[in-house]
């Protein structure tokens, strides 16, 4: 149900948008637990999120991937959503996020929030310093695990120049994974894969 992707990341299993799997993750950090993206809702997920008996937080990568559970999750376990206030009127969004923010909080020293928008006016990134792991929401995702996926050709959804621009952005960072939430993700020289998509 829930597949360990480096020695802090986990990857959930079995989620679901609109009948297609996609990636939720969980990160452990000292003394939280962070949700990138919010899962369905079972007691089984539930069971695996509390084991780690520490406070949870969602960030979500953007408005649509708050639809699942979202509300259910923030009454059982006490789950603090954050959204960037971009994306609060996406059509997509069916709960009230905890937090909204314009500029990027410091959640702990080992993440940091990058404002990646194109996809959706507030799509974010996230970068994980000890996975050393980028976890991209749909603003990049990988194919067959051995490149980035082509959004110009393949999905072309959103502002895509943007979207290409806060690509670039994210290679000042030093990561080894692409996580992202639709398609396959990247494990291993991620960075070097997307400097050869950007170029």
């Amino acid at each position: 149900m829930n597949t360990k992707i480096t020695s802090n990341v986990y990857r959930i299993e079995n989620q679901y948008f609109y009948g297609e799997k996609v990636g939720v993750y969980v990160i452990n950090l000292k003394d939280k637990l962070l949700l990138f993206d919010i899962p369905t809702f079972s007691e089984e997920v539930k069971k695996f999120i509390l084991k780690f008996e520490k406070p949870v937080m969602a960030v979500l990568s953007h408005g649509p991937t708050g639809i699942s559970d979202g509300t259910k999750w923030q009454k059982e376990v006490d789950l603090k959503v954050y959204l960037y206030e971009a994306d609060i009127n996406n059509s997509w969004l069916k709960m009230k996020p905890d937090i909204l923010y314009n500029q990027p909080p410091l959640l702990d020293p080992t993440i940091e929030i990058i404002l990646t928008p194109g996809h959706t006016p507030g799509s974010i990134s996230l970068y994980d310093s000890i996975s050393k792991s980028m976890l991209t929401g749909d603003t990049i995702a990988g194919k067959n695990n051995d490149e980035v996926k082509d959004f110009f050709k393949e999905d072309g959804l959103g502002n895509l120049k943007e979207r290409f621009a806060n690509s670039q952005k994210l290679l000042v960072y030093d990561f080894e994974n692409i996580l992202p939430f639709h398609y396959d993700m990247i494990l291993g020289k991620a960075k070097q894969k997307l400097v050869n998509f950007t170029n």
